[in-house]
């Protein structure tokens, strides 16, 4: 059988669908990210979190074709090539994307936020998500805000900006990338719950990371020496 570059493509887009099923499809998928997300505050747990997508970049049907399932596909064995663990989640910023949220547990990885920058830049997205744990000499709170013992753990995240050609040609310059804002809380409840617009998604679970809010309870909380975990 001759190896065309056609049937080469079919070969690796068949093994891509088999490496998508063995990781998407959890069958605990809202438990599981929400455990995920309750160790933002505390000692152990995830270390560095990351919200990526390949699908609808800048410019996509207008100035150059782009197979977002095909794209995505290529995202998830770039990943699983890296050895990161994740899980698909859904956004809805008017209109909905399917992402994938990364996770690191325990020792951060030092090259973390390097690779989630030139995975975006690869599939010339707008922007990544990159969480970073930190630790802070504060006392931690319950959630009805009594002292706990123990320092202050939460997220830190960064929404950046990798400024995309549009074009169709990937940025991969490093040096090319800006904040677009930080954070350092993830909302979930009722409220969030029933929301029917602007909100992350994994199965039944809903989440929020406040950014560009301009409302006082969304603003990134001051945090008297703060260290981040592993570094």
């Amino acid at each position: 059988m001759k190896l065309t570059k056609q049937l080469l493509k079919e070969m690796i887009l068949r093994e891509m669908n088999h490496i998508n099923e063995a990781n998407l499809n959890s069958p605990n998928l809202a438990s599981d990210v929400k455990n995920v997300i309750d160790s933002f505050k505390q000692a152990q747990g995830a270390t560095q979190v990351a919200f990526i997508t390949a699908e609808e970049p800048p410019g996509a049907g207008t100035n150059f074709e782009w197979d977002n399932t095909e794209m995505q596909k290529y995202l998830v064995m770039d990943l699983n090539g890296k050895g990161y663990d994740f899980y698909p989640i859904e956004g809805d910023y008017g209109s909905l994307e399917n992402s994938l949220f990364v996770i690191v547990q325990g020792q951060p990885r030092p090259n973390f936020y390097d690779d989630m920058v030139r995975l975006g830049k690869k599939y010339n997205q707008d922007a990544v998500i990159v969480g970073k744990k930190q630790q802070s000499m504060q006392m931690a709170k319950d959630a009805e805000g009594k002292l706990l013992p123990g320092p202050a753990h939460s997220m830190e995240f960064e929404m950046i900006n990798l400024h995309p050609t549009k074009m169709g040609r990937p940025n991969m310059d490093p040096r090319d990338q800006s904040i677009y804002d930080t954070r350092d809380q993830v909302q979930t409840g009722p409220s969030v719950q029933s929301r029917q617009q602007f909100y992350s998604k994994a199965g039944n679970f809903k989440f929020v990371i406040p950014f560009f809010s301009q409302a006082a309870g969304d603003q990134p909380e001051f945090k008297a020496s703060v260290r981040n975990i592993g570094g």
